[in-house]
């Protein structure tokens, strides 16, 4: 369409916490999680039983920079109190380059699965996307559930259980 500008709507999050139980190997589910199929996604970190998913970046501003930032107003105001002492009141600026990571809520979410006895636990946890909470609603559901074993019975009790061994038990 001419004429009408393209306005980008920042991506909401929303937060997601689900918990499945799979009769597939904790390694398959991890493997077969296919992040490639949401779009602005990529895998953060991998471990053994875990992978955390985050936005691709356009540029690198995390902690460490908003750190480095902090240290580097704090100096410049102590080097300024030589100056004049009033300077320090404004101290708590120090604390403005943190600001666009504390109101930043980019969809950062953890998939971890869990092997237990015959079955995997798989669990997310975080803050998706509408994409990604809807990939990862369909990739759940399409795990093979866990066939419950049927229970064993019980077995008769002679009263020997409950029987207290002493030492004079054996001597009769």
């Amino acid at each position: 369409m001419r004429g009408q500008a393209v306005i980008q709507k920042r991506t909401s999050t929303v937060p997601y916490q689900i918990a499945a139980r799979t009769s597939r190997p904790a390694e398959e589910v991890l493997a077969q999680f296919d992040i490639a199929r949401v779009p602005g996604m990529v895998v953060a970190e991998r471990g053994a039983h875990y992978l955390v998913t985050r936005p691709v970046r356009r540029f690198r501003y995390g902690a460490d920079l908003a750190a480095g930032f902090g240290i580097a107003v704090v100096l410049a105001l102590l080097i300024l109190t030589a100056v004049t002492p009033l300077v320090l009141v404004a101290l708590p600026a120090a604390l403005l380059p943190a600001l666009p990571l504390i109101i930043d809520h980019r969809p950062v979410l953890a998939l971890s699965a869990i092997e237990d006895g015959g079955e995997t636990r798989v669990t997310a946890h975080g803050q998706a996307s509408p994409d990604l909470a809807e990939y990862l609603d369909r990739y759940l559901e399409s795990l093979p559930t866990v066939v419950a074993a049927p229970p064993e019975p019980e077995a008769e009790d002679d009263g020997w259980a409950d029987a207290e061994m002493g030492e004079d038990f054996f001597s009769e």
